[in-house]
C-alpha cells in the first residue's frame, strides 16, 4: 500500500529572482531593432543629402564638396579603443577603413559614430560604405549602405605618413595597420584618361577637427 507522502513546498521566486524571460527578451530585441532603423535613417537621410549636394554640382564644385566631406570625416576619425586589439584606422593602397564621427548636419542636431569605408568600385565610382558604429552588437550588425561621392573616378591612391626621431626623416607608406592613428593621410583622385577634371592631393590629420561637445 502506497503511502501519501507530503511534498515538499517549492521555493517561491520573486519577479527580480527569475530573471528575463523570453518575451521580455524579445521585448528587447524590438526595441533596440526600432532604434537602429532610427538612427540608421536619420543617417541615411543625412548623408544622401550631402551625396545630392555634390552631384548637383558640375567640375570644380563637386570635387570641393567631396574635398570637404572627406576632409571632415577623416578629421573626425576616432582614435579607438585601448584595450582593443583593432587598429582605429587600417588603410590599404587603394582603400581606407576607419570610425569617425559624424558632423551634427548628417543626422539631426546630434553626433553619431559610424563604421566607414572608402574605396573606388568596379563601376568607376568613389563610394562611401557606411553603417552606425556599436561596440558591442547585440544582433548580426547590418550590411553597410553605400553613397557615391563622385562618378568616373579611375583610381583612389592612398599613403599614410610615418614619422621617425631626429635626425632621420619620415615616409610615406603605402598601407597603415598600426593600433594607432598615422599622423597624417594623403588621398589621390586619379580620373580616367580624356577626362578633364583635376585635383590636388588631399593631405589631412585625423584628430585635427574633433567633434563638438
Amino acid at each position: 500500500m502506497a503511502l501519501d507522502m507530503p511534498c515538499p513546498a517549492m521555493p517561491y521566486r520573486t519577479a527580480n529572482e527569475r530573471g528575463f524571460t523570453l518575451l521580455e527578451l524579445l521585448v528587447t530585441l524590438v526595441v533596440f531593432g526600432l532604434l537602429m532603423v532610427t538612427l540608421t535613417q536619420g543617417i541615411r537621410v543625412g548623408l544622401r543629402a550631402w551625396a545630392l549636394e555634390g552631384q548637383m554640382g558640375l567640375g570644380a564644385s563637386g570635387l570641393e564638396t567631396t574635398d570637404r566631406a572627406l576632409r571632415q570625416l577623416i578629421g573626425r576619425a576616432s582614435p579607438g579603443e585601448i584595450r582593443s586589439r583593432d587598429g582605429a584606422l587600417t588603410g590599404t593602397a587603394h582603400a581606407l577603413s576607419f570610425v569617425t564621427t559624424l558632423p551634427k548636419g548628417f543626422s539631426a542636431s546630434v553626433t553619431h559614430e559610424a563604421d566607414v569605408s572608402l574605396l573606388v568600385t568596379e563601376g568607376h565610382r568613389l563610394e562611401l560604405l557606411w553603417r552606425p558604429h556599436y561596440r558591442r552588437w547585440i544582433v548580426p550588425p547590418p550590411p553597410p549602405s553605400a553613397i557615391t561621392l563622385l562618378d568616373d573616378v579611375e583610381r583612389l591612391d592612398l599613403a599614410f605618413w610615418q614619422p621617425a626621431p631626429a635626425p632621420q626623416q619620415g615616409r610615406w607608406l603605402g598601407a597603415w595597420t598600426a593600433h594607432e592613428l598615422p599622423p597624417l593621410v594623403r588621398l589621390r583622385i586619379t580620373f580616367p584618361p580624356g577626362n578633364a577634371r583635376h585635383w590636388p592631393d588631399i593631405v589631412i590629420a585625423p584628430m585635427r577637427e574633433l567633434p563638438a561637445p
